[in-house]
């Protein structure tokens, strides 16, 4: 936070329903912390901005033609929790080889050139997962869209929001190559964006029902401000771990935007909910990072220190098509 913006930065979004909420939170609110080493970003939806393979990702990136894009996608890891790569399928022939190290290092291979038909269905016959072999005709299109898109040059940076994947230095490097960027960018660790349901709560009595609600939510965090010399509070629980979430909400007035502005996004243009509109809260959405138990949000520094930049070794490219 604090290190700069970088504007217009288009959002590219897995088109699983879980992440429907994703564009909706950036369209409201469009600040997206960046790590130390780069910059806050103010993202905007692209037109085309939601992708079900590598290789539509690949594509959504050329279309997007910036320097620096972000990506919100599944992290994959195994069932000790270490990061292993993306929950992304290559291509929609190929539904059970996701983007990790095994199917990342395949690829590597074929940086500065496209390989003819024979050798990519050599590459897919000797790569066996789970003791089948790769689909014939993963390769050519992938291999083929990513040495087009690399020769371009246009993304340098790639901001990740994927489940733990900063843990895996490996990876992020092999990304990096693949894509032919200078920087990846990623959390180390599991992430979650939010809309609480709606209507959102009323306002409980300070003394009373507000304290009342926290003793059956001992999970929550409770955020407090002074408005206007009046103390102010908003208790949030996160509930599910992963993708799998869901969020209980408190609070002792109807004005939270004293809370979306310090934590969420400044100068959003949040309106809170008036009295003569209801009782209940206006709807919001976040983004949040596990911190040990509990969670950071978007806009405090913990969120910031979750986030690993790893620089990508530079590969020469060059333009080489097998032919037979």
């Amino acid at each position: 936070m604090g290190y700069g913006l970088e504007v217009n930065v288009p959002l590219l979004v897995n088109q699983d329903r879980r992440f429907d909420v994703v564009p909706r939170h950036y369209r409201a609110f469009n600040l997206e912390t960046g790590p130390a080493s780069g910059m806050d970003l103010m993202v905007h939806p692209a037109d085309h901005s939601r992708f079900s393979t590598f290789l539509e990702l690949i594509q959504r990136l050329d279309e997007a033609n910036c320097s620096t894009v972000l990506v919100v996608n599944h992290g994959k890891s195994d069932a000790n929790d270490n990061p292993l790569g993306l929950w992304l399928p290559l291509t929609g022939g190929a539904p059970q080889w996701d983007v990790d190290e095994f199917t990342l290092g395949i690829l590597v291979k074929f940086i500065g050139f496209i390989p003819d038909d024979d050798r990519c269905r050599e590459e897919e016959k000797n790569s066996i997962l789970n003791g089948a072999p790769m689909p014939a005709g993963t390769l050519k299109p992938l291999t083929t869209a990513l040495q087009n898109f690399r020769l371009k040059r246009q993304l340098r940076r790639l901001e990740l929001r994927a489940c733990n994947l900063g843990g895996n230095s490996k990876v992020m490097e092999l990304l990096g190559m693949v894509l032919g960027v200078r920087t990846v960018v990623a959390p180390k660790v599991h992430m979650f964006y939010l809309g609480p349901g709606v209507p959102l709560p009323v306002p409980f009595n300070p003394e009373s029902g507000f304290d009342r609600w926290l003793t059956g939510f001992p999970r929550a965090r409770t955020f407090t401000e002074n408005v206007a010399g009046q103390p102010r509070r908003i208790a949030i629980q996160v509930n599910g771990k992963h993708s799998f979430r869901t969020a209980d909400v408190a609070t002792t007035a109807l004005d939270i935007k004293w809370f979306i502005e310090k934590y969420i996004c400044p100068g959003s243009g949040y309106v809170p909910a008036a009295p003569a509109r209801g009782a209940h809260i206006a709807p919001f959405t976040f983004s949040g990072m596990d911190n040990g138990n509990s969670f950071v949000l978007a806009q405090e520094p913990a969120y910031e220190a979750q986030l690993v930049a790893q620089d990508i070794p530079r590969v020469a490219l060059t333009v080489t098509v097998e032919r037979k």
